[in-house]
């Protein structure tokens, strides 16, 4: 089994003071620092659409097998110059865009202009619908339902709602559950904000399963 570890983000202010960034690195050397350990991060809508478009140099900031996948926010993108903005960004990262992803929920809501820009974005980049993997299953599809999950089943990446509440054990046994019936390469605990000692946590059972 050989499987990639990464995060929601990595822009987390709980992350800072040396729970996992030293206290005195700037904050624009962050990803240099995140790319250090894991080998791929999600990048949420707002760390391009707020900040703009070419703000950042993130290739410069990784090693050429670091690999990014960036959260498609259909339901903010009101006009085509932010989908025009949104494809730049995601071509920018050239090979290592590993995949767009698009909220399944949100694409259930799409415009007919957004429809239009989603069939010219699958055209461009490698596009994954995706729902989160909970527990509790609010946030998504549960062990339970696995087998009747084709989303779950064809994709490389596994996104995991997981954080200190669920201990490890039962992590361990859900991660098993989910390797079982996915092809996945590449998980990202997708918490809103991720709990980096559970990042490393999981990073440490995929290689005792391994």
């Amino acid at each position: 089994m050989n499987l990639s570890i990464g995060a929601w983000g990595w822009k987390h202010p709980e992350w800072e003071k040396d729970v996992f960034y030293p206290d005195d690195l700037p904050a624009d050397w962050q990803l240099s620092y995140y790319s250090n350990e894991f080998d791929l991060v999600a990048v949420p809508a707002s760390y391009w659409s707020t900040e703009g478009y070419g703000d950042e140099e993130w290739l410069d900031d990784v090693d050429d097998d670091f690999v990014f996948y960036i959260e498609w926010p259909f339901l903010q993108l009101t006009d085509f110059d932010d989908y025009k903005k949104c494809a730049q960004f995601c071509d920018s990262l050239g090979e290592q865009l590993a995949a767009v992803l698009v909220n399944e929920q949100n694409f259930s809501h799409l415009s007919p202009d957004q429809h239009q820009w989603f069939n010219e974005v699958t055209q461009i980049f490698n596009v994954q619908q995706f729902g989160v993997c909970s527990p509790q299953g609010q946030l998504g599809c549960v062990a339970d339902d696995l087998q009747k999950s084709e989303l779950l089943k064809s994709s490389d990446l596994l996104l995991l709602h997981s954080d200190s509440s669920e201990n490890l054990r039962d992590l361990s046994k859900r991660l098993t559950a989910l390797l079982a019936v996915t092809e996945s390469q590449y998980i990202i605990v997708a918490n809103e904000s991720p709990e980096i000692e559970r990042v490393k946590e999981l990073a440490t059972l995929v290689e005792l399963l391994a």
